[in-house]
């Protein structure tokens, strides 16, 4: 035993065949936390406490009878704490009982200090970014992958989430804990990532152009440690450079300590068999060659925002400017078709101006806020008999209801005044309807009389969605980041390269209300100056080598048939869309084992949604929710204080998104929109978290127990 007394390492002498274990030494005994004698005679598998992966790992390698470096594996000991050793196997002289392995054992580290974050959350998830294919040579060693990686994570600190946390470079590796996100939602941040730190750091002429930059995940699984969690990370990194640029971000699966280890038992090809073991060179390192050294940069790679857009962003939204400008000429009534947020009154304004009207002559019906056909006929009536010179635009007409729509429609189409005596013509004035949809689609839905739709149909302007303006997308985004910086005084810079790849693939389905909104909570978010597809919540297009997106040629033919097929194809409305992501948030919940109160911040995205409606009118915010002044301003304090976790959920990003959209279209209605919407999110959770007791799913939707069952028995459920 003198040979394995004099080693530092935990060493022990295992039968290859059984599995008893022969000899070991004093450190072996102090790694594993039991005594020598019980070591002695027994079962590796019995003391050496690791899990079944691990324990896999060493059977495979106790078994090929050749040296084995062996990947990172966890100690989990009864009396002391859960320890990640390295280990190497050599096989050993030949026994009278047969074949034996040599197991040497080390910790990974410090026994009271890993590198895995104290507060890790079941909802977080940790991805390990690893560099390799690093080439090594006279001016390039240990201390300029130290240098680099300290710069990568000054990229890193660039580009995640305000609540996500980074770790210190180890080794040629660097720890990220992505908050409160799943797998699929941490992959679309680590695309993000990788892009951003290859186009900083892995330029064509330098030292690293050709380095291979991987990230593993791992989600923590009920009942798992967390220096598990960094172990399957771990093995996910390992497998992703392994397996070369298929997958540079893979997240851990079960299976991947099976690939490790088939990889390294032959990690020597040929020369596998070899008994002969050289230790590394270690050569002269260092080195003053500058064009060999990674760059660094203070700031990433910005393209500068377009200062000075005056106005409305030049785009001639293909040909709607030149058909307003047309037709202000004619005494016609007209229709501006186009879904939200595109500028359908922005071409209103046009038409009006373009006829000589005076500013102050543009007069907006909105047709969403009339909450009784009693006010709607009212309303419409006063301003009717009242518009000589005036330009009425009538937004969202379609949402009256459809006697009021007909008595509109006959005014239009007779040219008089109606429950006038004696009868009147119209007075000079221009009329303007904004349709969200083809009015044939309106009328088909139910929501348009067919004989409203005549008096507009005339001659309408078509204004199309920012994703087919495609032109357009950047300026107005500069614009708008612009406008926004002024508001909060600071100077923004721009959006990354990524960001604004992003930007240009995604379809901006809200169009520039949702540009302006995402780009504005994006600013909630960081303090940096420019803006990262992390900070804007889009991934669309972006490589994980930072190499630019090239969509793939179609043929003339597919593209028109494609267009026509998304012509025919049913888009749902804002309300079913709404409907379908809190399905998938409340799903995404489940799956993540966690209970965030959805209700709660649901209730918050309502109120704030409101208040932009109305632009912090109190009083009319109030009569859209169905509830009183005073409760809008009792509630903006905590509603203030649950941003943070609301804006760091990557799971609510969507259902925002859209209920703000949803409360920007919605006309007025006899039931609350807080009351409609609880409905609609308790509908998703009683459906699905049936496995939840009632106290879960009560904290899901933000409200006591006693509360949560009262409301199950007022909609009829059990």
């Amino acid at each position: 035993m003198t040979v394995l007394g004099g080693l530092e390492e935990a060493c022990v002498s295992i039968h290859a065949d059984s599995g008893e274990i022969l000899d070991c030494n004093e450190a072996a005994a102090n790694l594993l936390g039991v005594s020598a004698a019980t070591l002695v005679s027994a079962a590796w598998r019995n003391v050496i406490p690791c899990a079944a992966e691990s324990a896999s790992v060493l059977e495979h390698a106790l078994q090929a009878g050749r040296r084995v470096m062996l990947p990172p594996l966890i100690l989990d000991r009864v009396q002391l704490p859960e320890v990640a050793v390295g280990g190497l196997c050599l096989p050993g002289p030949q026994s009278p009982q047969g074949a034996v392995a040599n197991l040497l054992l080390w910790p990974l580290h410090d026994e009271s200090h890993t590198c895995v974050p104290d507060d890790l959350a079941p909802s977080d998830t940790l991805a390990l970014l690893g560099v390799d294919q690093l080439r090594y040579d006279a001016s390039w060693g240990a201390r300029e992958t130290a240098s680099l990686m300290a710069d990568i994570r000054g990229s890193l600190l660039e580009i995640v989430r305000s609540g996500d946390a980074v770790g210190p470079p180890m080794a040629s590796s660097i720890l990220v804990t992505l908050r409160d996100v799943d797998i699929e939602g941490a992959r679309d941040i680590c695309r993000a990532i990788l892009s951003h730190v290859h186009r900083q750091h892995t330029a064509p002429g330098t030292a690293t152009a050709d380095a291979r930059i991987c990230v593993g995940l791992a989600h923590r699984a009920p009942g798992t440690s967390a220096l598990a969690t960094l172990l399957a990370a771990n093995n996910a990194m390992l497998y992703a450079q392994s397996a070369g640029a298929r997958e540079p971000v893979r997240a851990a699966t079960e299976d991947d300590h099976k690939r490790i280890i088939g990889t390294v038992v032959n990690h020597a090809g040929i020369f596998s068999e070899s008994s002969n073991v050289h230790a590394s060179g270690t050569g002269e390192e260092g080195g003053d060659d500058e064009a060999r050294s990674p760059a660094r940069k203070v700031l990433p790679p910005v393209a500068p925002i377009e200062k000075d857009i005056e106005g409305y962003v030049v785009d001639n939204m293909e040909g709607a400017v030149d058909q307003a400008i047309f037709l202000a000429q004619l005494d016609i009534p007209v229709a501006i078709i186009g879904p939200a947020g595109t500028g359908k009154m922005y071409i209103a304004r046009i038409i009006h101006e373009e006829s000589d009207g005076a500013s102050d002559m543009l007069v907006a019906i909105d047709c969403r806020e009339f909450r009784s056909r009693q006010v709607a006929h009212k309303r419409i009536a006063r301003e009717l008999a009242q518009g000589e010179g005036k330009t009425l635009v009538f937004k969202s007409p379609h949402l009256m209801h459809a006697e009021v729509q007909l008595k509109l429609a006959k005014q239009i189409s007779s040219r008089t005044l109606a429950d006038v005596s004696p009868p009147r013509y119209l007075p000079r004035l221009k009329l303007i309807a904004l349709f969200p949809e083809k009015l044939e689609v309106l009328i088909r839905r139910g929501q348009l009389v067919a004989p409203l739709a005549s008096a507009f149909a005339g001659y309408p302007i078509n204004v199309p969605p920012i994703k087919d303006r495609k032109q357009a997308v950047l300026r107005w985004a500069h614009k708008i980041l612009g406008q926004e910086g002024v508001t909060r005084d600071r100077d923004m810079k721009g959006f990354t390269p990524d960001a604004e790849q992003a930007m240009l693939l995604y379809d901006w389905p809200g169009n520039i209300s949702e540009m302006r909104q995402c780009i504005h909570d994006a600013l909630e978010k960081t303090d940096k100056d420019w803006l990262t597809p992390v900070d804007l919540g889009l991934f669309t297009g972006i490589k994980p080598d930072g190499a630019p997106y090239l969509p793939e040629p179609k043929p003339f033919l597919a593209v028109v048939a494609t267009r026509e097929s998304e012509d025919e194809n049913y888009v749902p409305s804002v309300q079913e869309a709404l409907h379908v992501v809190l399905g998938e948030a409340v799903h995404s919940l489940l799956e993540l084992k966690v209970i965030k109160p959805l209700g709660t911040w649901l209730e918050d995205e309502l109120v704030l949604a409101a208040l932009d409606r109305y632009r912090g009118d109190l009083r009319r915010t109030a009569e859209f929710l169905h509830t009183k002044p005073r409760n809008i301003s009792r509630w903006q304090p905590k509603i203030a204080s649950r941003e943070n976790d609301r804006n760091g959920s990557a799971l609510w990003q969507k259902p925002r998104r859209l209920l703000r959209e949803w409360v920007r279209e919605s006309p007025q209605s006899d039931e609350s929109p807080l009351t409609l919407m609880a409905d609609n999110l308790m509908a998703h959770v009683n459906q699905q978290g049936g496995a939840l007791g009632s106290a879960a799913r009560a904290r899901i939707m933000g409200v006591s127990t006693p509360t949560y069952l009262k409301r199950c028995r007022e909609a009829g459920n059990t």
